[in-house]
């Protein structure tokens, strides 16, 4: 055999054991390029998620001028539509899991099929990861799937936009977003989590595999006070690498533009999301006697503000028995700007969606929250303690609910000022320690 010849095989063999090797043992420090992937519970045309996600795309691209910021999305064309001056790839929960296609069991709910197979892909996947990783070829997953892996092996950081899709009540989010921190983990990609709401596990095994998943992540930042640091002590991840910070959507734009006519008007958010069918009516009853006093006892108008178009459903619901001219929806073509001003102008937001208390809390607007569940509970509650407005969560669930909102709700009236006061000074706070989590995040991609 010719030296030549011999020297070839001894190169190629060479090669390849250094890439079994490096599906083992893998340091691929030198491989990283200038690049920041976005993931999110966004892509749903929900106006709160879509703020956050704005804010977060404007702060990253403004503050790490030097990086490629890329948002991984559910729906690239909705995306681009609601933020066309950054860039958009397709997220895990498509390219793994096929959510909008005939075989999708991202989507899994109640189906334990669904869920076994959703498990069975995720163990798929990260074999195929340790395969990228070695630069070796992937098999049986598409050309789609390979090019994310290699986007999150070659990325400088994974940043897990803020929202409430990391818990038990939003199951296939939670178990998504584990995958991906267990795939960065393997690629050796740091990963942050902004402004989460966390937690409420519903289970033993969400609890475990949180804590498999999540246990790597470098710096996790939540937007309550007590219930989503508690849920994360409660498997194990406590330090100080886990703090407060505020909602990413706490200071997005607003419209320029007033979007109603009028001045003395209180918005308004229910909806249907999470509730059984026997729930239903019990909740609009209860949510009717609420209006009828302020209708009864006041002058205000009141504007019914949809966060997202399902909402529309609770609200035909209670229009077609309880017709008033003081009670109106504001129509619109869900732009979070738009919305924002409306709660901006308005004397007071009662709200059982988490983000209009956020918008309402950027533009010193007293709230007060309608829960009917420990979800709700945990987003809401939580964050109102974030601005000393703790005492303004309702738990419907609570025999002296209506008792409890007409004596907030007269409170409001004579302390407007004084709220708006707290609020503000609270935010201070909360912006110190977003600055915190962000040059934690600097030193990461140095």
């Amino acid at each position: 055999m010719k030296q030549e010849d011999k020297n070839f095989i001894k190169e190629e063999l060479t090669s390849f054991i250094k890439s079994i090797k490096k599906i083992f043992k893998y340091d691929n420090s030198e491989e990283k390029i200038k690049k920041i992937l976005i993931a999110g519970g966004y892509g749903y045309g929900n106006t709160g998620d879509e703020a956050q996600c704005s804010e977060t795309l404007k702060l990253l691209t403004k503050r790490y001028k030097n990086y490629q910021i890329i948002n991984l999305t559910p729906n690239i064309e909705y995306s681009k539509s609601v933020h066309p001056d950054f860039y958009h790839e397709y997220a895990s929960r498509v390219l793994f899991f096929n959510q909008y296609k005939p075989c999708n069991c991202f989507d899994f709910g109640n189906s334990k099929l669904k869920k076994y197979v959703f498990l069975l892909k995720s163990l798929w996947i990260y074999i195929n990861a340790l395969f990228v990783r070695a630069d070796l070829p992937a098999f049986g997953i598409n050309a789609n799937a390979v090019k994310f892996l290699y986007e999150l092996k070659t990325a400088s950081l994974l940043y897990f936009c803020g929202g409430g899709f990391l818990t038990g009540g939003t199951q296939s989010r939670l178990w998504d977003g584990i995958v991906l921190c267990r795939l960065a983990h393997l690629f050796k990609t740091p990963v942050v989590m902004s402004g989460q709401t966390i937690g409420v596990w519903n289970g033993n095994f969400n609890k475990k595999i949180a804590k498999w998943g999540f246990k790597h992540v470098n710096v996790i930042t939540v937007r309550d006070i007590g219930f989503s640091l508690s849920d994360l002590k409660e498997i194990g991840l406590e330090g100080e690498n886990y703090f407060e910070t505020h909602d990413d959507a706490l200071f997005c734009e607003k419209s320029q533009e007033r979007q109603i006519d009028f001045d003395n008007y209180i918005t308004l958010n229910f909806h249907y999301w999470g509730m059984k069918e026997n729930e239903k009516n019990i909740y609009i009853e209860k949510l009717n006697k609420i209006i009828n006093y302020i209708l009864e006892n006041t002058s205000y108008n009141i504007i019914f503000i949809p966060m997202h178009r399902t909402d529309l459903i609770s609200w035909e619901d209670y229009i077609k028995k309880h017709k008033n001219e003081r009670l109106t929806c504001f129509k619109y073509d869900y732009d979070f700007k738009k919305v924002r001003r409306v709660i901006a102008d308005s004397k007071m937001c009662i709200t059982m969606k988490h983000h209009p208390i956020i918008f309402a809390m950027g533009e010193n607007v007293p709230v007060i929250s309608l829960a009917f569940s420990g979800y709700y509970v945990h987003k809401n509650l939580g964050a109102l303690r974030q601005y000393g407005q703790e005492k303004y969560s309702i738990n419907f669930e609570d025999n002296e609910y209506y008792e409890k909102f007409v004596s907030l709700f007269n409170e409001i009236q004579s302390s407007k000022e004084k709220i708006a006061a707290i609020i503000e000074n609270h935010k201070n706070h909360l912006k110190e320690n977003k600055e915190k989590f962000l040059t934690m995040v600097d030193k990461l991609l140095i």
